[in-house]
């Protein structure tokens, strides 16, 4: 597994503890000392503020250039230590500014911050694996129940292991001698109409493929799409291009298809693979009867219920010695956005929000009225008060019988039909943690940034899943020029309904990359669906049942086996209730059925040798 881990020294003399195994150097001084596991020469930059008080290192698959980094340094220089998170490309940023030590991972979570205290130090890590081992920490089972019995409740500060501390994503863990550690805000990026926006993302898109294009020889998705085609076309104009797309037989028929392919007829430097799981004979959910299989991930992975297809789409990209392999992974979190209306009613503009509530009602076929009392209730609501009624309906309420429905979008949070599943020390535990957020909840944040943030940070948090697999089964890392943070500040910098226009579909791409990309593309009103997954379900339903009868939640007495078994029994029959958290309890229970095997002390660290405790 690839990493970043460091120790920063709060107070003299420098403490001098275990080393990651296996890791290079990269800083020594008198207050941080700092390592990259698996990460190759080209992966590292570093830049000295011209007045020489501020250093700043970076980490990553796509690198700022020296002269950036170089502004970044003279920015932290003069306090400005938060414009080292916002170059371009996906990084570590670690800043040193006279003492102090400010560590901070990507707003996306696609490169996260863990951290603990030890001692007169403390050791943070982008794995927090690696620090579970080194502290012999346990994974919260409780966040993991959270994770799949409701929605919207924040993870904070809560990492996936017991007492390892997380860094929200885009701030930054700060560390001094002799201070308490803190977790620091950049400031908000400003806001941007959407003209600005699209002026701003038609530079910054194809800047960002184009550097990955100079990294080596370069794949793609190229699903047909707006996302992942619009990537391919960036690319494309820099270099030859192996593309794949990928197609099953719910999705052979499907428009997607037709566009993919008329993309690659009128750009010859695209040379299209079709891939069709129904010869490969590739379904979710493959692979999973032998986990010893399963490579082990940071977190509990969703795309485990993708190694099969994964192995399929990406044979194309292997066989072509592809060195990087470019997807369009969070173009739906930053081309298009969450319907909103509460934010809007809550704006001020209250006739705009009911009248975009009333709208949403009709699109999904809902009655209005609960939708438009939900809006409205939201100017009276908050966050805290949301999490607070979760916590007392996980307790004592009864599970929805369905999926979220449409007034959902004008509230913060809720249980999902999967809280059937709780026992009653479950019950007691999922409210307890509901309950212990309310306290840090933002008061003002508004139902539908709350749901796009979170929403990021998912997408972010599982590229980086879906990243560590390829690299591991395949030695193919994967790239998601649309999660660089630069990208992202560009388009959340506008209002979520401006970015989503009923009736139209991703008005901010077509302002953006009419001319630079495939023109019908740009002019979709459709997205193809995603129902093969049932399939795989039915095919695969004796290797999930045995994992799950398994459970090591049900073992500590957390979920009901036999209702978790009831509810895949009707899922694979077609009922979408329950699907998004049977999908995720099963990225739960592979994770920690891995946990074990890869946990120990040594496997992670090794003392550090004589010649660093002497320095």
């Amino acid at each position: 597994m690839r990493y970043v881990a460091g120790t920063v020294t709060r107070t003299s003399p420098p403490t001098v503890g275990p080393r990651p195994r296996g890791g290079h150097e990269i800083h020594h001084d008198a207050t941080l000392r700092a390592w990259t596991v698996g990460h190759d020469p080209h992966e590292l930059r570093r830049a000295v503020s011209r007045d020489g008080a501020a250093e700043v290192i970076l980490v990553g698959a796509c690198l700022p250039s020296v002269e950036e980094a170089r502004c970044a340094a003279d920015a932290a220089a003069r306090g400005r230590w938060h414009e080292a998170g916002q170059l371009p490309g996906s990084y570590l940023a670690i800043v040193t500014d006279r003492g102090t030590v400010r560590v901070l991972g990507d707003r996306a979570g696609t490169v996260q911050v863990h951290w603990i205290v030890t001692g007169s130090a403390v050791t943070w890590s982008t794995s927090a694996s690696a620090l579970a081992a080194l502290t012999g920490a346990a994974p919260d089972l409780v966040r993991l129940l959270a994770e799949v019995t409701t929605w919207g409740a924040e993870p904070g500060a809560d990492g996936w292991f017991e007492g390892i501390h997380r860094v929200p994503p885009g701030a930054a863990l700060t560390l001094a001698p002799d201070t308490p550690p803190s977790i620091e805000q950049p400031p908000v990026p400003a806001g941007r109409s959407f003209a600005e926006a699209a002026d701003a993302l038609r530079h910054e898109l194809p800047l960002a493929v184009g550097r990955r294009a100079l990294s080596g020889r370069l794949s793609s998705d190229l699903s047909g799409g707006v996302d992942s085609s619009s990537i391919a076309c960036l690319a494309a104009a820099h270099t030859d291009l192996t593309a794949v797309t990928y197609v099953d037989a719910a999705m052979a028929d499907q428009d997607d298809t037709r566009y993919a392919a008329e993309i690659a007829a009128a750009n010859p430097a695209i040379t299209r693979h079709l891939v069709d799981g129904r010869f490969t004979g590739s379904r979710h959910y493959d692979q999973l009867a032998d986990l010893a299989g399963v490579p082990v991930t940071d977190a509990p992975a969703l795309s485990v219920a993708m190694l099969g297809i994964m192995e399929a789409q990406l044979a194309p990209a292997v066989a072509a010695a592809s060195t990087g392999h470019l997807t369009g992974w969070g173009g739906d979190n930053v081309l298009d956005a969450f319907a909103s209306p509460a934010d809007r009613y809550r704006s001020g503009a209250r006739a705009a929000g009911l009248r975009d509530a009333h709208r949403l009602a009709r699109d999904r076929r809902a009655a209005a009225h609960p939708v438009l009392r939900a809006t409205a209730a939201s100017a009276r609501g908050s966050y805290p008060k949301a999490l607070a009624r979760l916590a007392s309906a996980v307790l004592t309420g009864p599970a929805p019988q369905g999926i979220p429905d449409a007034a959902d979008v004008a509230r913060w949070c809720g249980p999902l039909s999967a809280a059937r599943w709780l026992t009653p020390a479950g019950r007691t535990a999922v409210a307890d943690l509901v309950g212990g957020r309310v306290r840090s909840a933002d008061p003002a944040i508004g139902p539908g940034a709350l749901r796009e943030r979170l929403a990021l940070e998912a997408t972010g948090a599982e590229f980086a899943n879906f990243d560590a697999l390829t690299r591991a089964l395949f030695d193919l890392p994967l790239h998601a020029p649309f999660l660089d943070t630069r990208v992202i500040d560009i388009c959340l910098a506008v209002p979520a309904w401006e970015r989503h226009r009923p009736g139209d579909f991703k008005p901010l791409a077509r302002a953006a990359l009419t001319g630079l990309v495939h023109a019908p593309l740009l002019a979709r009103r459709t997205k193809t669906p995603f129902t093969g997954i049932y399939d795989g379900l039915r095919v695969n339903a004796p290797a999930l049942r045995a994992l799950l009868a398994g459970s090591t939640l049900a073992q500590a007495g957390l979920i009901d086996t036999s209702a978790v078994l009831a509810s895949l029994d009707r899922t694979i029959h077609g009922s979408p209730a329950d699907l998004v958290s049977l999908h995720g309890l099963v990225a739960a229970e592979v994770w920690l059925t891995n946990c074990p095997s890869t946990s120990t002390f040594d496997g992670w660290w090794e003392p550090a040798p004589a010649r660093e405790s002497a320095r």
